[in-house]
């Protein structure tokens, strides 16, 4: 369990609560797993913008500054994932991940999760062949779209296939934001804060 505060808002007292349900072991119940499928994010700086924080480096050292050392991980970690060179990152408003199955699982459960300037988002199962199924389609994200929308019948994924998220982004969108988020120009990183980015498909699976 994760939970996200923002106090940019102001404090007010928290309300969250967590409520467990129990089984007892003869329900036989078959284990669901959670399947995080992220994606490396590099976005530059608009070519109107400008500021000290549009350097990637500088902006990676206000991550560090920020979250503390790992935070430099991430970043070059998640292009190595996706198969990109963590020596030569290439800034770009659309970012793609593929995972492959490596064992028969049935998706129960899909979810994407983008902040701020995050424009779409999809889930794709074996893209660019006859058997392609899309997963989940958000054509306009919303960031308060954060939900697990469990599948009107579960899909099987093979040992093998292949799953896609990708996301888009627009920069621009910062000049809209609220005074709860900061409108510095910036290049943006894979982050903790809302006010950074992330791109992350969520599966719900079960094996066998």
């Amino acid at each position: 369990m994760q939970v996200h505060y923002n106090l940019l808002n102001g404090q007010t007292p928290d309300r969250s609560r967590a409520v467990m349900t129990v089984a007892p072991a003869s329900a036989k119940l078959t284990p669901v797993r959670t399947m995080l499928l992220p994606a490396a994010v590099e976005l530059a700086c608009t070519k109107v913008e400008h500021g000290p924080l549009c350097s990637r480096q500088a902006a990676l050292q206000n991550l560090v500054a920020k979250y503390g050392p790992s935070a430099a991980l991430a970043p070059p970690g998640l292009l190595l994932l996706c198969g990109k060179d963590p020596a030569h990152p290439r800034p770009s408003a659309v970012t793609t991940c593929d995972r492959r199955f490596d064992a028969p699982t049935r998706i129960v459960a899909v979810a994407g999760h983008m902040h701020l300037l995050g424009s779409s988002i999809t889930l794709t199962l074996n893209p660019g062949t006859p058997r392609a199924r899309v997963l989940l389609d958000f054509p306009r994200w919303s960031f308060h779209w954060q939900n697990s929308y469990v599948l009107a019948s579960p899909i099987r994924a093979e040992a093998g296939d292949v799953v896609r998220v990708t996301c888009r982004y627009d920069v621009g969108k910062r000049r809209h934001l609220g005074p709860a988020a900061s409108r510095t120009p910036r290049y943006v990183l894979w982050g903790e804060g809302t006010t950074d980015e992330m791109c992350l498909g969520i599966l719900q699976v079960t094996h066998g």
